[in-house]
């Protein structure tokens, strides 16, 4: 494989100030006309394609419907506004604008990206309709401007791209990714990252960007490993400061469960992985930091779904195996991940794998093979969290077709279920404004061709007791979103953001990020947590630009709930 490197961009550089917008400037970036969105419309962006294919905001609208796009936005002074358009289109695409019902004279997105100039409105202060028409398909909104300067150029669009709150930290350029893990592998008490490639390839990066190490995969079946996501763990298992590396390695023609240094790569310990024997399928792999004793946490767990044979393997911090729970069933029937949780409050973490509960010996607390045993029922992503304010975790499972349902977590004792199309992704807390008990957020996948844009998402709000609240918004949002929360502010509080919005109280959401969500912690050490964005070949983190830093101890059992055990699902 070819090695590639990976460069630590500027973190902030001098030009990208605070994003102020000017007096007298309103932007509508294309962001706006998400909420109440058409069928057949798409968000998009450039994701990754750099400076040559830049657009404000990395966000752009397409109009594949006839139907007007429509946004609402606040005037803040009374005057003459006149209105700039950025759009392109192919041959015979084309749409019009109106502000305050006056539609403009210009036609726009009929050609290349381009910035056009039009009429001036006159507009009072207060809300105010723009409105996208006269649509021929398909032309592609990248951002309106209303300014009050005549003379707004289109370079005058970088220093106002996203939130004034917003601040881009860390900018890494990374080889194409499957999965990205973190963890300090060289002891300087900054989280490092491993990036797994769709071959299982393995390259380490320290804080800075800088490569550490690789271990490149054999080209053999390499397609077949890069369908879902790859197994990896970073985590300091013997205590000595500096965490080891969990992966998969190929050797000598067999396959190995390997504990690297995190330093250098050179393999500490291998056994054999815990799947039968090659050839076979790559479908669900994956491995999880367990607490199988009091103390400290130093079990790895590894789940190995080959189809038609999946397992759960225990080991301890040498790699010795201490127990492994078989069964023979459908490709997908425990679905993708394995979940190590304190269920019953004892210091002792329980495994739950979709429809099953394992105890740290790993014996079997419960299952649900008898309400759902047909293999497309399994659970994409688990939440536990304390519904019914009881002081006991309820398990919370974006479940497939089946939808949103929620369980008593120390029995699997069904509590409710509703639907929300393929129920993908979901989260739990304290979220909308006003509303006193904890609210369940999913994400419903919505699967369409390529042409329509490939996999979509919107946004179903739960009640504790699984009432219907909402959707957000009007129609889905095309792309395979995350949910990530953390303290972004510093202040304590949860911040909830989904896809490339801020979640506000209002359950709707703001355009904070570039790219789509896939992590967050303490990635600097100052008391907050920011937000890890992931596209392609962009790794990037942002946070708080206001925040006042702080010490904060993050204890071994943060390190691993919030950094080392997250997963895409």
């Amino acid at each position: 494989m070819k090695r590639l490197s990976v460069f630590l961009l500027a973190a902030v550089a001098a030009a990208q100030s605070p994003a102020h917008q000017p007096p007298g400037t309103i932007v509508v970036d294309a962001s706006e006309f998400y909420d109440a969105i058409p069928a057949g419309d798409n968000m998009g962006g450039s994701f990754g394609a750099g400076d040559s294919g830049w657009l404000f905001n990395n966000s752009v609208l397409t109009l594949g419907s006839k139907e007007d796009a429509v946004a609402k936005v606040a005037v803040p002074e009374s005057g003459a506004y006149r209105l700039f358009v950025r759009s392109q289109g192919a041959s015979g695409s084309s749409f019009r604008v109106a502000v305050d019902g006056k539609t403009a004279e210009s036609v726009f997105g009929s050609g290349p990206m381009a910035w056009s100039p039009s009429n001036t409105f006159e507009l009072k202060k207060g809300a105010v309709e723009i409105r996208l028409t006269s649509i021929q398909p398909k032309p592609t909104l990248n951002v309106i401007i209303l300014s009050r300067n005549p003379n707004f150029t289109e370079e005058d669009l970088r220093p106002l791209e996203l939130p004034e709150e917003v601040e881009l930290l860390r900018d890494y350029k990374i080889p194409r990714a499957n999965i990205i893990k973190f963890g300090d592998v060289d002891g300087d008490g900054r989280p490092d990252f491993l990036v797994i490639t769709p071959s299982y390839s393995a390259y380490m990066y320290n804080h800075d960007g800088k490569e550490l190490w690789h271990w490149d995969a054999p080209e053999q079946d390499a397609r077949l490993r890069g369908q879902f996501e790859a197994p990896g763990s970073i985590w300091d298992f013997d205590q000595d400061g500096f965490a080891e590396v969990i992966h998969w390695r190929i050797i000598d023609g067999r396959e190995w469960l390997v504990m690297a240094d995190g330093r250098t790569g050179a393999i500490k310990r291998k056994v054999p992985w815990p799947a039968p024997p090659m050839p076979h399928v790559y479908n669900n792999y994956r491995t999880a930091i367990a607490k199988f004793h009091p103390g400290y946490a130093d079990n790895l767990v590894v789940f190995t779904d080959s189809g038609g044979l999946i397992g759960v393997t225990a080991y301890d911090r040498d790699l010795n195996q201490l127990w492994q729970h078989i069964e023979k069933r459908k490709k997908d029937f425990f679905g993708h991940y394995l979940y190590p949780v304190d269920l019953n409050g004892d210091g002792i973490d329980e495994v739950v794998v979709s429809h099953l509960c394992l105890d740290s010996k790993g014996k079997e607390i419960w299952n649900n093979y008898a309400l759902f045993d047909d293999n497309h029922d399994h659970m994409d992503a688990l939440e536990f969290f304390d519904l019914d304010g009881d002081g006991k975790l309820e398990l919370i499972a974006g479940q497939s077709d089946v939808g949103a349902l929620a369980y008593r977590a120390q029995t699997g004792e069904l509590l409710w279920q509703n639907l929300a199309d393929h129920t993908q992704q979901i989260a739990a807390g304290y979220i909308l404004k006003g509303v006193k008990t904890p609210q369940v957020v999913a994400g419903g996948r919505i699967y369409g061709s390529r042409e329509a844009g490939g996999l979509s998402a919107w946004l179903y709000w739960f009640d504790n007791r699984g009432n219907l609240l909402f959707r957000w918004p009007r129609n889905p949002l095309n792309g395979n979103p995350n949910f990530v929360r953390g303290d972004w502010y510093g202040d304590g509080g949860k911040q909830f953001f989904w896809h490339r919005f801020k979640l506000g109280g209002d359950g709707k959401g703001t355009l904070f990020f570039k790219e789509t969500v896939h992590h967050m912690f303490d990635f600097l050490g100052n008391g907050a947590e920011q937000v890890i964005t992931w596209d392609r070949n962009v790794l990037r983190v942002y946070g708080y630009r206001h925040v006042q830093a702080k010490a904060v101890q993050r204890d071994s059992e943060y390190r691993r709930n919030s950094i080392a055990n997250h997963t895409h699902y």
